[in-house]
C-alpha cells in the first residue's frame, strides 16, 4: 500500500514556497509519493492505495478517474498531528469560506474548521456552509472546464451540471462585489483556488488555509 501526493498544480505556481514547506512536511512523515498533475497521473493511484490531495478538483478527478482506496486530504493529515507548530493568530476572528466543489465532504469541513481553531481563529460562519455552499467563485461563472467534464463527469456534468451559469465578465465582478458585501471580518478564510480569486476580485483579504499554516518567514 502506498500513499501518493497530488500536491495540486495550480496550488505549488500560487503558493510556492508554503507548498514546498508542505512537501517536506508530509515527506518527514514517512514513506510518500509525490505524483504529478491529477489529470495526467489520476490512474496511478490504485484500491491499494491512499490518494492524499490538497484541492478539491484534484480529489474528484482521481475519485472518479482513478481507483484509489482512500481519498485523504493534507488538512486531516495535518490535524491529527500532535506535533504540528501551529501559528497562532491571537483570536482573529475571520469568515470561512466553503467550497462547492468539497459540499458533499464532511470530513473536509470537520479537518478545516479544527485547523482554524487551532491556529487560534474565530470562525465565523456563513449562512450557506458546509454542505450547503454553492460557492466556487470563478469556476461557477463560466462553462464547466471540458477536462473536468471529462475526467469527473458525475460530479460536474451529471450532477453538477446546472450550477455553472456563465457570465460576462461586468455581471461576473457586479456578482462578486455583491458577494463579499455579506463579510464581517477583515479576512476571509478559503480552501480553493477559484473561490479565493473570487473573493480577491470582489475586495475581500481572503485567504488560503495553506497560507495560514505555512506562513513565510
Amino acid at each position: 500500500m502506498a500513499t501518493l501526493f497530488f500536491p495540486g498544480c495550480q496550488v505549488k505556481k500560487d503558493y510556492p514556497e508554503a507548498s514546498k514547506k508542505l512537501a517536506e512536511y508530509i515527506q518527514s512523515k514517512g514513506a510518500v509519493e509525490t505524483v504529478g498533475c491529477c489529470r495526467v497521473d489520476h490512474g496511478k493511484a490504485t484500491q491499494s492505495d491512499t490518494a492524499l490531495v490538497v484541492c478539491n478538483n484534484c480529489a474528484n478527478i482521481v475519485s472518479e478517474s482513478g481507483d484509489p482506496g482512500e481519498i485523504a486530504f493534507v488538512w486531516e493529515m495535518i490535524d491529527s498531528d500532535p506535533s504540528f507548530p501551529f501559528p497562532d493568530y491571537h483570536g482573529e476572528k475571520m469568515t470561512l469560506q466553503d467550497c462547492w466543489m468539497a459540499a458533499d465532504r464532511p470530513n473536509v469541513h470537520k479537518a478545516i474548521r479544527s485547523l482554524l481553531g487551532k491556529m487560534n481563529i474565530q470562525v465565523v460562519e456563513l449562512p450557506e456552509n458546509r454542505e450547503k455552499t454553492t460557492f466556487c467563485g470563478m469556476n461557477l461563472t463560466a462553462s464547466c472546464n471540458p477536462s473536468n467534464a471529462k475526467l469527473a463527469p458525475k460530479r460536474y456534468v451529471e450532477e453538477g451540471g446546472h450550477m455553472f451559469h456563465p457570465m460576462e465578465p461586468e455581471e461576473r465582478q457586479a456578482y462578486f462585489n455583491d458577494y463579499c458585501k455579506q463579510f464581517t471580518t477583515d479576512k476571509v478564510v478559503c480552501y480553493c483556488k477559484s473561490c479565493r480569486g473570487a473573493l480577491l476580485a470582489g475586495g475581500a483579504d481572503a485567504k488560503h488555509i495553506i497560507q495560514l499554516l505555512f506562513p513565510e518567514d
